[in-house]
């Protein structure tokens, strides 16, 4: 059946993924009086997912919003390669879909945030949307904030992970910190690593992690190697309390990449992640704040300037990216990871996990001794006698 409804909002943010949530809650935070509308295709906001980040990731001005989101924090966390180990003296944080959803829908009690789910926006323009029965409303500022678009698989790697959530039933988990990559398992299938989460003592989330050239993926293959992942820590008994899945882009092309052009989009959609990590919490956070901070006439402004702060970093990330899936054979690909930590002091790390890094810190990533198992030939071919945009910039 069809409907429509003559409305006016001073944003229309469409999307529910964390893009959308984050913008939701740095508006209500700097325009508490604007009227916002959240809509999603799916019945329920922000899927199954868990958002990792570092402490210093978070724009100062983000704090004060962040704070009604529930976060698990530790002050450094590990990283394991073979033969070698670090840990890194960076604050590590993270939250869960739920703790998102919570704050959310404290924020639509409120009374300035309306949320929409179950319909599918088919039109947008600047002002509008209409959805595919005919539902439209109209805004100052239309923000889509939806998921990435399918892009060519020949300019892009994929980040694909399984993961599950255990409660152990006999004993603590033998690590209080997180180890965010655990390179020590059999490299298949890309630059393969264990991502494990401690949430408590007993609670304990372990993801099967790869960077690889297609986005297929066997959960069941992954789930076993959990489970023998557990066991080799003599961990017999536990309780599977939910599972998590994903496949991010990491792309090497011109796709993705962040402009203030319409339509006004953020998150994957408009390029707001790190390319070179896959971590989205960063770019997503700082997009957020500075649509927020600013009126909605000063929209496609804010964002073309942040774009254009960023350019360097999102072009060099794409350049990074090129290497690792062109350049490196699959089974060599730690190697590039295990010299970033085993070279990199902690404040360059920092910034280049906060999208910060500069052009010097782009330049020790690329200065020493090249990896094993390179195939320049096709690395070359790949930029179509183009150059690295990196290096113009």
């Amino acid at each position: 059946m069809n409907e429509s409804r003559e409305s006016h909002h001073d944003y229309i943010i469409v999307g529910g993924g964390l893009q959308a949530g984050l913008l939701a809650l740095a508006l209500n935070y700097h325009q508490p009086s604007a009227k916002v509308l959240l809509i999603e295709k799916c019945e329920q906001l922000f899927g199954n997912h868990t958002w990792s980040f570092h402490a210093t990731d978070v724009p100062a001005a983000a704090r004060g919003w962040l704070a009604s989101v529930s976060t698990k924090k530790w002050r450094a966390y590990a990283v394991k390669f073979p033969g070698f180990e670090k840990r890194i003296n960076l604050g590590y944080e993270t939250f869960s879909s739920a703790a998102l959803a919570e704050a959310i829908n404290a924020v639509a009690e409120s009374g300035n945030l309306e949320i929409i789910t179950g319909k599918t926006v088919r039109e947008l323009s600047p002002t509008s949307i209409e959805t595919d029965c005919g539902f439209s409303v109209e805004a100052k500022v239309v923000l889509d904030c939806r998921g990435a678009e399918k892009i060519s698989n020949q300019q892009v790697g994929f980040q694909k992970f399984y993961g599950m959530e255990v409660e152990l039933a006999d004993r603590d988990w033998p690590d209080s910190l997180p180890t965010i990559m655990d390179a020590t398992v059999a490299q298949t299938d890309g630059f393969r690593f264990f991502y494990v989460l401690p949430l408590t003592r007993r609670r304990v989330l372990v993801e099967d992690t790869f960077f690889s050239n297609t986005p297929s993926h066997d959960h069941q293959s992954s789930a076993a190697d959990i489970e023998k992942y557990l066991f080799d820590r003599n961990l017999r008994n536990w309780t599977v309390l939910r599972e998590e899945s994903g496949c991010l882009p990491m792309p090497f092309g011109a796709s993705l990449k962040p402009s203030g052009e319409f339509p006004l989009r953020g998150g994957f959609r408009g390029g707001w992640f790190h390319a070179a990590t896959g971590y989205s919490f960063p770019l997503a956070s700082r997009f957020a704040d500075s649509v927020a901070s600013v009126p909605s006439s000063e929209t496609s402004t804010v964002i073309a300037s942040l774009a254009k702060q960023n350019q360097f970093q999102t072009n060099f990330s794409r350049f990074l990216n090129r290497l690792l899936f062109q350049l490196v054979t699959p089974e060599k690909r730690f190697l590039i990871f295990q010299r970033f930590y085993r070279s990199l002091n902690e404040q360059t790390i920092r910034r280049f996990y906060s999208h910060e890094f500069t052009k010097f810190d782009a330049a020790r990533l690329l200065i020493g001794s090249p990896p094993q198992g390179l195939t320049p030939i096709k690395f070359f071919k790949s930029f179509k006698e183009k150059p690295c945009p990196a290096l113009q910039s």
